[in-house]
């Protein structure tokens, strides 16, 4: 990797909102030259604060493999997003590329409408049986940590949500205790089906960071996290990303035409904050 693509590569790990406006503000190619330059992971990074329009338009430049590629890395919930707003002939041929899994996910999460709590959900979360001990569920935890949220999810044999525990009263309670004894039974959750507007306004989230999604027969499908709550209450109220990405964008612009000149643009900035501030 030459210099360049290694000083963009850190600049969009330590900046990816920053540079997520770059790329929104760019041409489609352009903000896909940008992508493609990077590697997946560092730009899956960039997908979590881009418009779904904007991200589908740019990863549509790329070859159905690639765009698998990154979008493989991307949350399933962005992910989706993202290939809701893609032409199905373009849909079809990038999802052929994901494993058989991450496939099932995605179909699953498409079937439902644009900004319902189905189409928000993470439905990668782990949940656990209302008979099982205390030390077996924290031992899978320990296992899965990229799969914990603050709450664990309690399920009957059916998946039905039946609970709710914290994560502290977990690993406070006596090993051989079942979590059917330990867990928090009136539990708040959402159907999937629900409107951008009733998720948003669920009285819930005064008190929650995170709240589960159930499907019609009250079956567990997933957690609607507070952070895209909050992301979808801004980008419906029109306070999307800020335009303050137009000095980024033009020394991203230069990063292609004019080399390493226009990287070293960057610090001088509005992104850097004043002249003469310097970043702890």
């Amino acid at each position: 990797m030459n210099l360049e693509r290694q000083l963009l590569a850190q600049f969009a790990t330590d900046h990816p909102a920053e540079v997520a406006s770059a790329l929104a503000a760019m041409s489609h190619r352009e903000a896909a030259l940008v992508l493609g330059d990077l590697a997946p992971a560092a730009a899956a990074s960039l997908l979590h604060y881009l418009p779904s329009l904007s991200a589908a338009l740019a990863l549509e430049q790329l070859a159905a493999e690639d765009a698998a590629a990154i979008l493989i890395v991307v949350r399933p919930d962005i992910a989706a997003a993202i290939l809701r707003t893609t032409p199905n002939e373009r849909q079809a041929a990038v999802v052929e590329c994901f494993p058989e899994r991450r496939q099932a996910v995605i179909a699953n999460l498409l079937i439902y409408a644009e900004d319902t709590a189905g189409a928000l959900m993470d439905p990668h979360v782990l949940t656990a049986s209302e008979q099982e001990p205390v030390h077996q569920v924290l031992a899978r935890l320990q296992r899965n940590p990229a799969h914990a949220l603050y709450y664990l999810y309690v399920v009957a044999d059916d998946q039905r949500l039946v609970g709710v525990v914290n994560m502290r009263e977990l690993m406070g309670a006596r090993p051989n205790a079942s979590l059917a004894s330990v867990c928090t039974r009136r539990v708040a959750s959402i159907a999937a089906s629900a409107t951008w507007q009733t998720v948003v306004e669920h009285p819930a989230w005064g008190s929650v960071h995170a709240l589960p999604v159930v499907d019609t027969a009250g079956q567990f499908i997933g957690v609607l996290r507070y952070e895209t709550v909050r992301a979808l209450e801004r980008r419906r109220a029109g306070d999307t990303l800020a335009d303050s990405g137009l000095q980024t964008a033009s020394a991203l612009g230069e990063l292609f035409g004019l080399g390493l000149r226009g990287i070293f643009q960057w610090p001088a900035s509005g992104i850097a904050g004043s002249p003469g501030k310097r970043e702890s």
